[in-house]
């Protein structure tokens, strides 16, 4: 039983299944630039290198984007133009297979049924993950959508955190974050005085997590309630 004011949950990992639509967006993009399929681990370390640029203030949301997509296909060389029109295939792609994990919007209604303010927590654009949250039917009445990119301050800076609580009106130590990703939401979330719940999903950890973060683990939404205090 979670007991707290509010709860922030992330969403690519945690709500939506991100690691299938990748997989899935992957190999369709793969078969249009004429390069091997099945090439989802490499494409996930590239990911996550660059990504992890961006949250840490290095480089823009579409820097990452454009640094993935010269080391992914080889083409160190092309224009910013070039790689920013070869990623959005790769979207197009994406956004066919997005969906939600079976547990998801129960337990986002199971914390609204129970009168706490809900939000949506994430390192992505806003336009993007609004449509994600569509797709996946967790766009419920009363979820809000903070989106770190549009918000200017990535997780696991602690103003993402702090400016989602201020605009649900309520403190951190009120709050309960959940997410998939250890660094950015639970540890960076604890570090910015909310509590925080950790859900590995498909058994995928953060090269980051802590070897004893297994014993502070769920493994399904389900096993969550929701009690406003």
């Amino acid at each position: 039983m979670i007991t707290a004011k509010a709860v922030l949950f992330d969403l690519d990992g945690t709500l939506t299944d991100h690691e299938r639509a990748m997989a899935q967006a992957l190999d369709e993009w793969c078969v249009e630039l004429g390069m091997p399929t099945g090439q989802h681990q490499r494409f996930r370390d590239i990911e996550l290198k660059w990504f992890h640029r961006f949250e840490r203030g290095e480089i823009s949301h579409q820097d990452q984007r454009i640094g993935r997509t010269r080391e992914f296909t080889g083409r160190t060389s092309i224009s910013d133009a070039a790689a920013t029109e070869l990623f959005a295939d790769y979207l197009a792609a994406y956004e066919k297979h997005w969906q939600a994990y079976p547990d998801a919007v129960a337990c986002v209604q199971r914390a609204l049924d129970a009168g706490l303010k809900v939000g949506i927590l994430t390192n992505g654009r806003a336009d993007m993950q609004a449509g994600k949250m569509r797709a996946g039917g967790v766009d419920l009445p009363g979820v809000e959508l903070f989106a770190t990119v549009d918000m200017g301050t990535p997780k696991p800076q602690p103003g993402a955190y702090h400016r989602a609580c201020a605009a649900l009106g309520v403190d951190p130590a009120d709050t309960v974050m959940i997410g998939d990703n250890w660094p950015n939401d639970v540890a960076g979330a604890r570090a910015a005085g909310l509590r925080a719940v950790y859900i590995p999903r498909d058994n995928l950890q953060d090269p980051a997590t802590p070897p004893s973060a297994a014993a502070e683990a769920i493994s399904s939404l389900d096993e969550l309630t929701f009690r406003l205090g």
